[in-house]
């Protein structure tokens, strides 16, 4: 059988599996700089899962949680150029943790973007025991009881850290555990208060009522909570947060292969089953490719930049 190449492979999923022979490595690797259970364990196994079946040959998950993403990113960046090892990359890591942290790698020099695949609806909630039932009625417990209320987040620079601190600003405590499984308890007995997060690991605390959403982060409503109004609506224009993620690949990866993952990427976010099973977790697909992907990058590295100065978060 005549050999194919990793780029040919890619781009003809719907054809026969390709042999493992054709890949750059025996097996293929998606790292994830985060715990398991959360967004973007759910997406990078889902994407394994199903590429890894369609080219018949295996495609790991493994995380690597630790430095706010920083290392399982660090660990793709100095990989071997060859497409085998592949980062699911959120936005946090690529525009917000080289601006807030030190990092040993630059997202547009160190790591090849391939594809910005989708983005995770976000909601900002409370502890019902806080009597806050709205975005203004937060902002006002705030300055009422400055020192007193606190939000926990993922660590500085997080998402969750910009978006409760740009609203409340220093009238409220920011609080920063190792990762979003680790402060949840807290936030649920009502030693923190305020919290902005993604949708899917939200929503079975709200449908049981021992969180209270007031506010859904994005332009549009949530699908799966339309009652909710948009933080524009809740009158703070402006203030959105988004989470949107992607796959890259380490820097000085052929073209041909970057290319190749964004074409299978591009196929599978487009597949209805794929489309349903993000839906069910407030997940959209958002694709882009490398050039659109760089450029969303590089925005939001700018924006990110004032946003630090104006919170005054550490830089470099």
């Amino acid at each position: 059988m005549q050999r194919r190449s990793f780029l040919s492979a890619a781009m003809a999923m719907a054809a026969a599996p390709a042999a493992a022979q054709d890949f750059p490595a025996p097996t293929l690797k998606m790292v994830v700089p985060f715990t398991p259970g959360g967004s973007n364990d759910l997406m990078g196994r889902l994407i394994a899962e199903k590429l890894g079946a369609r080219w018949g040959r295996p495609f790991v998950v493994e995380n690597r949680p630790g430095a706010a993403g920083n290392i399982g990113t660090e660990l793709v960046a100095r990989s071997a150029p060859d497409g085998a090892t592949w980062l699911f990359a959120p936005n946090q890591v690529l525009t917000t943790n080289p601006l807030t942290m030190r990092t040993s790698f630059d997202p547009l020099r160190d790591l090849a973007l391939a594809a910005r695949v989708a983005r995770v609806q976000t909601l900002l909630v409370v502890n019902p025991a806080t009597g806050i039932r709205d975005v203004r009625g937060l902002v006002a417990a705030a300055k009422e009881r400055p020192g007193q209320l606190s939000y926990p987040s993922s660590g500085v620079g997080s998402f969750q850290h910009m978006g409760v601190g740009r609203l409340v600003g220093e009238d409220m405590v920011h609080v920063p555990y190792g990762g979003a499984a680790q402060l949840m308890p807290d936030l649920l007995a009502g030693r923190t208060h305020a919290f902005c997060g993604a949708l899917n690991s939200l929503l079975p605390h709200v449908r049981a009522g021992a969180l209270r959403p007031i506010a859904a982060m994005t332009p549009s409503r949530a699908t799966l909570l339309p009652e909710v109004p948009t933080i524009a609506e809740a009158g703070f224009p402006g203030e959105e947060t988004e989470i949107w993620a992607g796959v890259v690949l380490a820097g000085g990866t052929p073209r041909a292969i970057v290319n190749a993952v964004h074409a299978a990427l591009a196929t599978l976010f487009a597949e209805p089953d794929v489309v349903a099973r993000l839906a069910e977790q407030g997940i959209e697909p958002a694709m882009q490719g490398p050039e659109e992907f760089a450029g969303t990058v590089r925005a939001e590295l700018a924006a990110n930049g004032a946003l630090v100065r104006r919170m005054g978060l550490r830089q470099g």
